[in-house]
């Protein structure tokens, strides 16, 4: 391989490098500050404007499974099988299972706690329950 072909190479991974440094230190000074930082958004919620705000029908879905796990002590299994029987649906539109109702449960951004990376920062108005 000739030197000019190797210092091109060596160039486009380093502009590279940057351009993941410069998008990444981005996402996580927004996340800082309480913003969106991007990535799949979770049930009960939606973006608008590139902002997460609480989509109120979905909301009430998880209202229910936290409720139902608080107040009438049902078993991950049991939550699931109830959501089905009643045809509630996923973010995905599939079936509802226990370890998906175990993430919903241990997911910190229905408790108002927002998180990229390492960043966790306090979000009321984002607290679903």
């Amino acid at each position: 391989m000739s030197i000019p072909l190797l210092f091109m190479g060596i160039v486009s991974k380093l502009e590279k490098a940057f351009i993941t440094m410069r998008l990444s230190g981005g996402r996580i000074n927004k996340a800082q500050k309480g913003g969106y930082a991007g990535g799949t958004t979770a049930l009960g919620y939606k973006t608008e404007d590139k902002k997460l705000i609480i989509h109120e029908k979905q909301a009430e879905v998880i209202r229910m499974i936290f409720k139902m796990k608080r107040y009438k002590r049902m078993g991950l299994r049991e939550i699931a099988r109830e959501l089905n029987k009643n045809s509630v649906p996923t973010a995905r539109g599939g079936k509802w299972h226990g370890r998906t109702v175990k993430y919903m449960l241990g997911n910190p951004l229905y408790k108002g706690t927002a998180h990229y990376k390492d960043n966790k920062v306090k979000n009321k108005e984002l607290a679903l329950v």
